[in-house]
């Protein structure tokens, strides 16, 4: 873990397209007061003595797009690769980027209680998924060990919705 060769990427369907179809999000992270969710800050911010803000980085590329019909509003499949493990790294900085994931009730408004009107796409979770997580071996140096994990079925079924009900570009 010290070294950084941890190696974790994620898939996560959100709301809207990123201006790129690759690219890195890097942003300061401050805990919000309670510890449950976060705040992006600025870097100034975060440099100050008193701020007790990281650093945190993920590479992302867009898998497919999932326009819905008659409509410009758009869901997108990312698949994500974290450079730091940040608490709730992804989904903060997601809908910083205006892409909050579907179904987050903490970082994505059209999911609080007190949103105006009910969110077009009913799902009980925020959609992201660890899909592998690889490691060098803690007592074999040069040995990696990797795990991958198929999406569960409440995402699996998701993507086919969006790819049949909504029309799509395919993955």
């Amino acid at each position: 873990l010290q070294s950084h060769t941890m190696q974790r990427q994620y898939v996560a369907f959100v709301e809207g397209r990123p201006a790129r179809s690759t690219g890195t999000w890097r942003n300061w992270l401050k805990l919000r007061a309670g510890e449950l969710s976060q705040n992006v800050v600025s870097e100034s911010e975060a440099r100050r003595a008193e701020t007790e803000a990281v650093e945190a980085v993920t590479h992302y590329e867009v898998v497919a797009e999932f326009p819905f019909a008659g409509s410009k509003r758009i869901v997108t499949k990312l698949r994500l690769r974290l450079e730091t493990g940040r608490k709730h790294q992804i989904r903060a900085q997601a809908a910083h980027a205006g892409l909050p994931l579907v179904g987050d009730r903490t970082y994505n408004p059209k999911y609080r209680g007190n949103a105006a009107k009910p969110p077009r796409i009913a799902f009980p979770r925020q959609a992201l998924h660890a899909e592998l997580l690889s490691l060098e071996h803690p007592d074999k140096p040069g040995v990696r060990m990797t795990w991958t994990a198929k999406p569960p079925n409440d995402l699996q079924l998701l993507g086919a919705s969006l790819r049949c009900g909504l029309g799509s570009r395919p993955e």
